[in-house]
């Protein structure tokens, strides 16, 4: 079913991004799939594949579709336009040489963070049980704001208003037990978090993971992204959490955010 659209947007691009996103979803699907899941006819869903097709936005294998790797390309296109992006690499693989952990940048992307740049050693960092080893940071997901370290020190950047309309429109959906759920008591954690300067996600995406994250802002004071430091609970805990992680990451933070200050002569 078609999702409810601004006034002035075009049907049949609608169409094409739904049937995009199911594919996704999916992981591949053929037109039978795609006709069931989004109530079109199948000769509709097909003119729409073939032309996406065409464009090199997707893949055809023995009658199954795929995303195609056109996005890819896009998609490096627009992390190169990422003002500092080789500052922001460089802060990234220097946070994770000082902290052994695993760090990554991401930004918000229409109420969602992004991973957009990622630091991960060679060696397993997770056990073998529960939830952590089950979660890692990739390039191009998304997640939601309110579950990650990124995202909550990127919402409590911004004013209120600005959250009740990402809340509104994404929700507050649990990932554990320990996900905040209600307004109220995620507008209290996003004040603690502007008064300490640093966020932390404790097991709230996944159990057995926690995340110091810290907001980075650009020359003229907006966000340009978040930072995040990850690993298993059974090391990040105590004052290492508390007090050798967060003084860390928001050493780097200061020096890179003089760094693009510097680079856009301000």
């Amino acid at each position: 079913m078609l999702r409810d659209t601004p006034e002035h947007a075009l049907e049949t691009t609608e169409r094409s991004i739904e049937l995009l996103e199911t594919i996704e979803r999916l992981k591949g699907a053929t037109v039978s799939d795609l006709a069931s899941e989004c109530s079109l006819a199948p000769s509709t869903v097909y003119k729409h594949l073939v032309t996406l097709q065409s464009n090199g936005y997707l893949n055809e294998r023995e009658n199954t579709y795929y995303v195609g790797f056109r996005f890819l390309n896009l998609g490096e296109h627009a992390r190169s336009r990422i003002d500092g992006l080789q500052l922001i690499e460089d802060a990234v693989q220097e946070l994770t040489a000082e902290t052994d952990e695993e760090v990554d940048f991401t930004v918000e992307d229409h109420g969602r963070v992004m991973t957009v740049l990622e630091s991960y050693h060679k060696w397993v960092k997770y056990g073998d049980d529960g939830g952590a080893e089950r979660y890692r940071a990739r390039i191009g997901s998304y997640y939601r704001m309110h579950a990650t370290a990124t995202g909550k020190a990127i919402l409590a950047s911004y004013p209120r208003e600005r959250v009740d309309a990402i809340v509104d429109r994404w929700g507050l959906p649990a990932r554990t037990e320990r996900t905040i759920t209600d307004r109220t008591e995620l507008f209290a954690e996003l004040e603690r978090i502007a008064e300490r300067g640093y966020a932390i996600d404790d097991q709230e995406y996944a159990d057995g993971l926690r995340s110091v994250g810290v907001s980075i802002t650009g020359p003229d004071d907006g966000v340009v992204g978040a930072i995040s430091v990850s690993g298993p609970s059974y090391r990040l805990q105590g004052d290492v959490l508390r007090t050798t992680i967060p003084e860390t990451i928001r050493t780097v933070r200061a020096d890179l955010q003089r760094e693009l200050a510097e680079a856009n002569g301000a």
